[in-house]
C-alpha cells in the first residue's frame, strides 16, 4: 500500500525540530531530574562542554522537543542523573576516561580488537570485554570552519557519514539562527534513507551468508551495489556525500533529473520485495539466540539505539520523535516481531530497507521545489544541537561556534552506545564470536568521491 497522499506532498508543512535550553539552573537538581524522568523524558546525550560542568540533553516526548540542561556554577549534573536515568552510567564511564573505565580484570594472554571492543581471550574463550576506542571528532575539527567540518564528517563517517553531517548541520543552523527550507528537509530524508538502505543491505548480505545462506547473501550484496550505482550516477557519489551543508542542501542538487534513478529504484524495490520475505523469516542457530537473549535483560538500563533497540521492543527513533519531512510521508517505526532476538533484528532491518526505498520513491515522485539552502541566519545563540536517525541509531551533535569557527564539538555515536550489550558474549568460544558480534558489526561503504555540485 502506497504511503503517498492522493494530492501529493506539501513539503512546506515540514516543521523544524524544537530545542529548549536551560542555563545556570538552581535548586534541588536531584529532585528536578527525578521529575523529568517521571515525565517520561529520555536522556539522549551528555557532553562535557562547552561550559564547565557539561550539558545534559533530553528528548521530551510530551512536548515534542529536546531539553538541554546546565547547572549554575559549572556543577556537573551527570552523577546525580544516574539515579533517575540509568543510561547516564554509560556517559559516566566515558567521562572518567578510557584508562580509568577499563575493567581491572581484563587480563588475559590474548587481547583482540573486534568491532570497537577490546576482547580478552583465554583458553579459547572470551573472558572480558571493554571499549577499544572512542571517536573524538571534536578534538580533530576544533578550529575548523563549519562547511569544512561538515564535509570531513561525511567523508570519514562510513554509512553513518550522512547522519553525522545532518546532525552537525542542524546544530550549526541553531547556532546561527538559520531557517532550513522545507524542500531541503525532504532531500535530506532522501539522502539519509539511501544510506540506511545501503548499510542494511550490506549488513544483511554478510549476516545471512555467515548463517549459511550464501546465495541469499550474494543477492543482498548485489542489490546494494545496484543501489550504489544508481545513486552515484545521479549524485556523483554512492551515498550522495557532499550535498548536505549547514542551511540545507546545495542549491545545485539535481532534483529535476531524477527520472533514471526513479526507474532504477522501482526495479530495485521489486527485487527487494522478492528477497525480503526470505530474510525476515530466517532463524539463527539456537546456541546463538540463547547467548544473545541476555540483551533483553540489559534493555531497561542500557543506552541501546537504532535497529538493535527496536528489535528489543524499544520504540525509539528520531524520525518519529522529530519527524520533519517524515511526518508528510506516513512513515512508521519498524519494531520487533514475535521471534527470537536475532530473527527480530533481521526482520527490523529488512522492514527498514522496504520503508527507506519507499521514502526515496515518494520524494522522487513528488520532488520539492527550491530554494534548498539558507545562506544566512539571524538571532542564533552560537551554540546548537542536532540529532537524526542514522543507519545504526541516533546520532547527536552538540557544538559551539565563534565567528563561524568551531570552538566546541561533541558527538554521540550509536555504535558506542550499543557496544555495551557486547558484555553478553563473555564466556563464548572464540570460534563463535564472529556470528555473535553481528549485532554490533558496522559495514564499510564505497570510498567517498565528494563533488557536491
Amino acid at each position: 500500500m502506497s504511503l503517498l497522499p492522493e494530492e501529493g506532498v506539501d513539503w512546506s508543512m515540514a516543521r523544524p525540530p524544537r530545542r529548549v535550553w536551560l542555563d545556570d539552573v538552581r535548586g534541588d537538581h536531584g529532585a528536578r531530574l527525578e521529575f523529568l524522568a517521571a515525565q517520561g523524558l529520555r536522556l539522549i546525550m551528555f557532553s562535557p562542554g562547552p561550559a564547565e560542568g557539561g550539558t545534559l540533553h533530553f528528548h521530551n516526548p510530551r512536548d515534542g522537543e529536546t531539553l538541554h540542561l546546565r547547572a549554575e556554577g559549572g556543577r556537573c549534573l551527570l552523577p546525580e542523573a544516574v539515579a533517575s536515568f540509568p543510561a547516564a552510567s554509560r556517559w559516566m564511564t566515558a567521562l572518567r576516561g578510557a584508562e580509568e573505565g577499563m575493567p581491572r580484570d581484563l587480563d588475559a594472554p590474548v587481547l583482540l580488537a573486534w568491532e570497537g571492543c577490546l576482547v580478552a581471550v583465554e583458553a579459547g574463550r572470551v573472558t572480558g570485554l571493554a571499549e577499544a576506542w572512542v571517536e573524538c571528532p571534536g578534538v580533530v575539527l576544533r578550529g575548523s570552519k563549519a562547511a569544512q567540518a561538515c564535509e570531513a564528517l561525511e567523508k570519514a563517517g562510513g554509512y553513518e557519514g550522512v547522519a553525522r553531517a545532518l546532525s552537525f548541520a542542524q546544530a550549526c543552523e541553531e547556532a546561527r539562527g538559520m531557517k532550513v527550507p522545507p524542500a531541503a528537509m525532504a532531500l535530506r530524508a532522501l539522502l539519509l534513507e539511501s544510506a540506511r538502505a545501503q548499510s542494511h543491505l550490506s549488513w544483511m548480505g554478510e549476516a545471512v551468508a555467515l548463517l549459511g545462506k550464501r546465495r541469499l547473501g550474494a543477492a543482498c550484496r548485489e542489490l546494494c551495489h545496484v543501489l550504489e550505482e544508481a545513486v552515484s550516477s545521479w549524485l556523483g557519489d554512492p551515498l550522495g556525500r557532499g550535498w548536505v551543508v549547514p542551511g540545507g542542501v546545495r542549491e545545485s542538487f539535481p532534483i529535476e533529473v531524477a527520472e533514471e534513478i526513479l526507474a532504477s529504484l522501482n526495479e530495485t524495490s521489486r527485487r527487494w520485495e522478492e528477497l525480503s520475505g526470505r530474510i525476515a523469516g530466517m532463524r539463527a542457530p539456537r546456541w546463538m539466540e540463547k547467548r544473545l537473549a541476555g540483551l533483553r535483560e540489559l534493555a531497561g538500563e542500557a543506552t541501546f539505539t537504532g535497529p538493535l533497540a527496536r528489535s528489543l521492543g524499544m520504540e525509539v527513533d528520531v524520525r518519529a520523535e522529530e519527524p520533519g519531512a517524515y511526518a508528510l510521508l506516513g512513515w512508521e517505526i519498524a519494531v520487533r516481531g514475535e521471534g527470537s532476538l536475532f530473527a527480530d533484528l533481521l526482520s527490523v532491518k529488512a522492514r527498514e530497507v522496504t520503508e527507506s526505498l519507499r521514502v526515496i520513491r515518494q520524494v522522487l515522485e513528488c520532488p520539492p521545489g527550491r530554494p534548498l539552502e539558507a545562506r544566512r541566519g539571524r538571532g542564533g545563540r552560537n551554540e546548537g544541537f542536532g540529532r537524526c536517525e542514522g543507519p545504526e541509531g541516533e546520532v547527536c551533535c552538540h557544538l559551539a561556534l565563534e565567528k563561524g569557527v568551531i570552538t566546541y564539538l561533541a558527538f554521540s555515536h550509536p555504535a558506542e552506545l550499543n557496544r555495551a550489550g557486547a558484555s553478553v558474549l563473555r564466556g563464548c568460544r572464540l570460534d563463535e564470536a564472529e556470528p555473535l558480534f553481528l549485532p554490533w558489526k558496522t559495514m564499510a561503504p564505497p570510498a567517498a568521491s565528494i563533488s557536491g555540485g
